[in-house]
């Protein structure tokens, strides 16, 4: 019992401080907070995109009831009316490189306390400058410009990142320092920030410009090019069965010493799940084959159904097995919770956490689930991700909406009952022990 304790106050006084940092360190908690300050242009972009893209091929179907006729019409109406249905996916999924340079740029210059404006304007300007390259419509008629949007998208967001979190550095770099233009005490604030933010202005776009032409002048390829052929081994291996088993092992497995699983790794797993899933609406929308498997919500909606630790398994089984007081009690409290993914209440009424009764399945049932979904996405017996839904979407339903796939809603229920069967022994020998402390008073 002492050896425990011990164990406790060593997780308590080192391993939960240094979670803390790792997820409140400025890089990490900018890149999480701009990404998630993203999220609602992906989801628009993804309705727009399921009423363009209708989930049906006409070739295989007839309109011989009202269902299939609805569908068919729906499709007709889809591709007469394309481009107008489109729109909103192209502004928004179609730059969400130049919103993730927003979004990061900001949060950046407001974990520093800088001008949160002038810090987005000189990063996106910048990255613009180098993701947008101009070119001329038709050289042979008078020139009209146009902007390069190739890598203002889903490619360009490991390029954002890096110009938002550079830009705001140096600007930092060159305040600390004192070089910019100094306005004297009687200019009002609003006219002095943009001319102490000129110098850094400059600095930053030539600097990135230069790199960017170091970038093609060496090896033949663009600043944007190159860093996806920096991110593309981490991507893919991010992308595999390997990737998620880890991933879901670190979620789950610091949730089980009270560390915020999602918060300590989300802000780093994030990008790449969002690239990935906007790699895929862009392949969908080009009538190619989906690229990635772990996309968008794949976590909530294909591994950790209710939360950390498979938190809507764990209550079914508990509603099953619970004879206990507690085992009821946490029951009603977590019900309503884990249908829309928070699982909070469990992890500390249950608790969960180091609860070495719950400990096997809490790590390792979401761990199984996200490996099983991995090979049927894998092997194409699921359709792919290409839709983010919001998180708080109860599981089949997300699961359905995000690959518009019913036999996804298949595989979430198959799952689901695996997890609630591996459950149910642990909770049982842990219902036990609740029984005995609860019994041991009136025995007394």
């Amino acid at each position: 019992m002492a050896m425990f304790s011990g164990w406790q106050n060593t997780i308590k006084d080192k391993l939960v401080p240094l979670a803390a940092r790792v997820g409140e360190e400025a890089h990490v908690d900018a890149m999480k907070s701009g990404l998630m300050a993203v999220t609602p242009l992906t989801i628009l972009g993804g309705v727009a995109l399921i009423l363009a893209q209708p989930p049906v091929n006409a070739k295989m179907i007839e309109g011989t009831n009202w269902f299939t006729a609805m569908l068919l019409s729906w499709k007709a109406w889809a591709s007469a009316h394309a481009a107008f249905l489109m729109l909103p996916y192209q502004m928004s999924m179609g730059i969400l490189g130049l919103f993730t340079v927003i979004g990061v740029a900001f949060f950046m210059s407001r974990k520093y306390k800088m001008n949160e404006l002038s810090g987005v304007i000189t990063a996106l300007l910048t990255f613009l400058c180098v993701a947008a390259t101009a070119g001329t419509v038709n050289k042979d008629t008078p020139a009209v410009l146009y902007m390069n949007m190739s890598y203002l998208d889903a490619k360009g967001m490991f390029l954002g990142i890096l110009i938002a979190m550079g830009t705001i550095e140096i600007t930092r770099l060159l305040d600390r320092k004192g070089i910019k233009i100094t306005m004297p005490p009687s200019v009002p604030p609003m006219v002095a920030a943009p001319f102490e933010a000129l110098i850094s202005l400059f600095v930053n776009v030539f600097f990135f410009m230069f790199l960017n032409e170091m970038s093609l002048t060496l090896w033949g390829i663009n600043l944007a090019q190159l860093t996806m052929k920096i991110f593309s081994p981490v991507v893919s291996a991010s992308d595999s069965a390997g990737g998620i088993l880890l991933i879901m092992f670190l979620l789950n497995g610091l949730w089980f010493f009270g560390i915020h699983g999602g918060a300590t790794i989300g802000g780093v797993t994030m990008p790449f799940f969002l690239s990935n899933f906007a790699e895929n609406a862009q392949a969908l929308a080009n009538g190619q084959a989906l690229p990635h498997v772990l996309a968008g919500h794949y976590w909530i909606f294909f591994a950790n159904f209710g939360g950390s630790g498979a938190a809507l398994a764990l209550i079914v089984a508990a509603y099953i097995v619970g004879r206990s007081a507690h085992m009821k009690s946490v029951f009603k409290v977590g019900i309503i919770p884990v249908l829309f993914n928070v699982s909070e209440p469990i992890l500390f009424s249950l608790p969960m956490i180091l609860n070495l009764f719950i400990f096997v399945p809490m790590v390792f049932v979401p761990m199984l689930n996200g490996l099983i979904a991995y090979y049927a996405f894998d092997w194409n017996l699921v359709g792919r991700i290409y839709i983010n839904v919001p998180l708080t979407t109860p599981g089949p339903i997300g699961a359905f909406l995000s690959t518009m796939d019913w036999r996804s809603v298949i595989l979430w229920f198959s799952l689901m009952i695996v997890d609630v069967i591996c459950y149910i022994p642990f909770l049982r020998a842990y219902d036990k022990v609740l029984l005995k402390q609860e019994e041991s008073p009136i025995e007394q």
